[in-house]
């Protein structure tokens, strides 16, 4: 048995590196983590297997009991940098940025692991338990009074779920910030998990994973990372599929909250007019007493294919929709900044060239993510694949064997660094920045610093990394397949799969996924699913 997970759209966590001119996407179409805000992935049965034949019995461990250390936590100081501290309290990170000038708090309690928690029967599970556990009020406050208790203060607690890690969420003013938190830390401790909540969360879940097949910019997604993430935990969805979002009990669900809430997992990231000692007192009484719980968060196994892959999704579409990974290095690695400018001044060239000058498309893009395993993309619908496939590669080719023009490349910086200021005008989008710094670049100094190194990159850079790491293709196609021959994407004929139309009987076994062609990058902030 084998199932295919079509990943739908354009997962790319577009980097601010993007810009509005090649896409029609706007920003709030992805969230801080760069992930599109709707679902995540579609499922699809090959035709060899029953679904009678699938026994569900997803491995969720037992509830365990909160376990707390005898004694005060002990604080132990980190790094700080212009006014940004780090420091461990018990044995929970955490990461605090006072903002004097602003009264806005931001919190965003995350947990490492993400999709590699996660297996076929398990994908789903996070998201909806999280969900449920922020929405649905707790075993001291029912959910009717959860609710108005925020709604009378303007606060909210919220949810998020990503491919590296997930987070439980608050956002309060300075004036009701210990009443926020107090509901925050019940979500976190003891949330009630209603059997109504369970179900009303789970349609939702249900709903965004059927509503995939309607988007072929979401579905080509999916195509291009069943290449790319066949064997990896990135193949397991955070929204899980329509047979395993169905089946999950609310004692299940109840299990797989308490099983993330492990000291091992969390970083504590405030941004806000909070002073650290009041910071500290409040970790002090309930995170930081936590016990270790020996859990191991699972590391990623990196991906680099080793030669170029197609994959056609037989659609009868008035144009085809291709996008195509590549491996790249992840927000730690030195390359980073030159692919960052690199893939921005491609997407610009791309827009010039394939859609200005020859009006061969409308959306045309490149970009690269930012994740634990990265990947870089490109991105075009084209009618005629034919004429616009040897432009895009053509315009890759130009990157890799001449020197971006130094003004060019000035232009290019500028337009990244503006779009990067734009991005951090909440609070919540630096608690963001500070938190993907930390869990994926191990280091969350290194946004600090990332401005330099943008600043530092050079048109030699940029040609060498263009070399380096922009081959081997992974690219699927939703479409005609006869528009696209196999020798246009460098793959043999007897190596390409080519999958046949959806109908409408597949609709039931569709996951969600959230996403569209890549845009101007910048990081909205997160549409959380929040109790308000």
């Amino acid at each position: 048995m084998r199932i295919h997970w079509q990943r739908s759209a354009l997962a790319l966590i577009c980097v601010a590196a993007m810009a509005c001119s090649s896409s029609s996407v706007t920003p709030d179409d992805f969230d801080e983590f760069g992930e599109p805000t709707d679902g995540d992935f579609i499922a699809e049965d090959d035709g060899d297997f029953e679904a009678d034949e699938v026994v569900f019995e997803p491995d969720v461990p037992e509830f365990r009991q909160l376990s707390f250390s005898d004694g005060e936590p002990e604080v132990v100081d980190g790094e700080e940098v212009d006014g940004i501290s780090s420091f461990r309290v018990g044995n929970v990170d955490v990461i605090h940025m006072p903002t004097p000038a602003n009264e806005v708090v931001a919190a965003r309690l995350y947990l490492r692991g993400g999709s590699a928690n996660l297996d076929e029967q398990l994908a789903g599970i996070e998201q909806l338990a999280l969900s449920v556990a922020v929405n649905g009020g707790t075993e001291s406050t029912p959910k009717d009074e959860f609710n108005a208790r925020l709604d009378a203060i303007g606060s909210s607690v919220g949810s998020t779920t990503n491919r590296d890690f997930s987070g439980i969420t608050m956002r309060s003013v300075r004036d009701h910030f210990d009443e926020t938190w107090e509901l925050f830390m019940e979500s976190v401790f003891e949330p009630a998990f209603e059997a109504d909540e369970v179900e009303l969360r789970r349609d939702r879940q249900l709903a965004s994973i059927k509503s995939i097949v309607d988007n072929p910019d979401r579905l080509v997604s999916e195509v291009a990372r069943d290449l790319i993430f066949a064997d990896h935990p990135y193949y397991f969805r955070q929204i899980g599929t329509q047979d395993t979002v169905s089946q999950f009990t609310a004692e299940q669900l109840r299990a797989w909250q308490r099983h993330l809430i492990a000291p091992e997992r969390m970083l504590l990231v405030v941004v806000g007019n909070i002073e650290r000692d009041d910071l500290v007192d409040k970790v002090k009484t309930g995170l930081g007493r936590l016990a270790p719980t020996g859990v191991e968060v699972p590391a990623l196994p990196g991906i680099s294919p080793d030669k170029p892959a197609l994959r056609v999704e037989h659609l009868d579409l008035p144009t085809n929709y291709i996008l195509g990974y590549y491996s790249t290095p992840s927000i730690d690695h030195e390359d980073y900044p030159a692919l960052v400018l690199g893939t921005q001044h491609l997407r610009d060239r791309l827009f010039e060239e394939v859609r200005t000058k020859r009006n061969l498309t409308y959306a045309v893009s490149s970009g690269i993510g930012q994740r634990g395993d990265n990947v870089g993309f490109l991105y075009v619908t084209a009618v005629d694949p034919g004429a616009t496939m040897p432009v895009i590669f053509d315009e890759v080719e130009r990157l890799q064997t001449e020197l971006v023009d130094a003004g060019d490349l000035e232009q290019v910086r500028n337009v990244y660094l503006t779009r990067h200021y734009q991005g951090l005008e909440t609070n919540a989008s630096i608690a963001g920045q500070l938190g993907r710094a930390e869990l994926i670049g191990g280091d969350w100094t290194r946004s600090q610093r990332f401005l330099d190194d943008i600043n530092e990159v050079t048109p030699e850079d940029i040609r060498r990394v263009a070399q380096t790491y922009m081959s081997n293709y992974q690219f699927g196609v939703v479409g005609d397949p006869d528009d696209v021959p196999p020798k246009l994407f460098g793959v043999q004929t007897d190596q390409v799969e080519t999958v046949d139309e959806i109908d409408d009987s597949e609709v039931e076994d569709a996951e969600e996924m959230p996403q569209a062609p890549p845009e101007a990058g910048s990081e909205a902030p997160a549409p959380e699913q929040s109790a308000r």
